[in-house]
């Protein structure tokens, strides 16, 4: 979503209930607290959901986004939030981070974007401390078309016709639980729990031990 459009369309479309039930399983996952990382911030909804809900998180929210950037830049300052959400410019493949840098690590439906799934899932274990939490959620693939078009009527029938096709594209994009539990094995997170969390998420997590 590289594109001022695209970043636009994305930002416009109403994610609230998605959003709600990520910050939910953060929560509960124990990645609320201490120096996190949110790969893949797009818009900065996340981190700004987690920081009003919670007291002692402090969250470095990465994109490759320059344009979802100047979004998440507008709403976390209007938001009061500058001091405790730090938006950087960095690659989901490469974190400019020492290893075992932050607390928690989360990513929220980046995965199906990323060309390199087994980097990006190593590089994202490699900067969580020992003990840490890590969240992971993404769309998963539906086998036939029909579920395809059966979930772009349920979640986006009042979005625009480009953001709608946007959703469409994601979802032919992402990846089966059981392409994952792969590029898990191969990264090093053989040991973290992935299971189907909604009828179109999948969700990856290690608890904060």
């Amino acid at each position: 979503m590289g594109s001022t459009e695209e970043a636009r369309e994305y930002a416009a479309m109403d994610h609230t209930e998605a959003n709600e039930s990520f910050v939910q399983a953060l929560l509960q996952h124990g990645c609320d607290r201490g120096d996190l990382l949110d790969i893949g911030t797009g818009p900065g909804d996340i981190p700004l959901l987690l920081v009003q809900k919670t007291k002692d998180a402090e969250v470095t929210a990465i994109d490759l986004s320059d344009e979802m950037l100047k979004i998440a830049r507008l709403k976390v300052a209007h938001a009061g939030h500058s001091l405790r959400i730090r938006l950087m410019h960095a690659d989901a493949k490469g974190l400019p981070f020492a290893d075992r840098h932050f607390d928690g690590v989360f990513s929220n439906t980046i995965l199906h974007h990323v060309s390199d799934p087994v980097a990006y899932f190593r590089d994202a274990r490699r900067v969580l401390r020992d003990g840490g939490a890590l969240v992971i959620r993404d769309l998963v693939r539906p086998a036939k078309e029909a579920e395809v078009d059966a979930l772009v009527d349920r979640y986006a029938a009042s979005a625009t016709a480009y953001a709608r096709g946007l959703f469409r594209a994601s979802l032919i994009a992402a990846y089966t639980i059981d392409e994952v539990r792969d590029f898990m094995a191969q990264s090093g997170l053989a040991d973290a729990s992935v299971e189907m969390t909604s009828d179109r998420h999948m969700t990856i997590w290690i608890d904060r031990r």
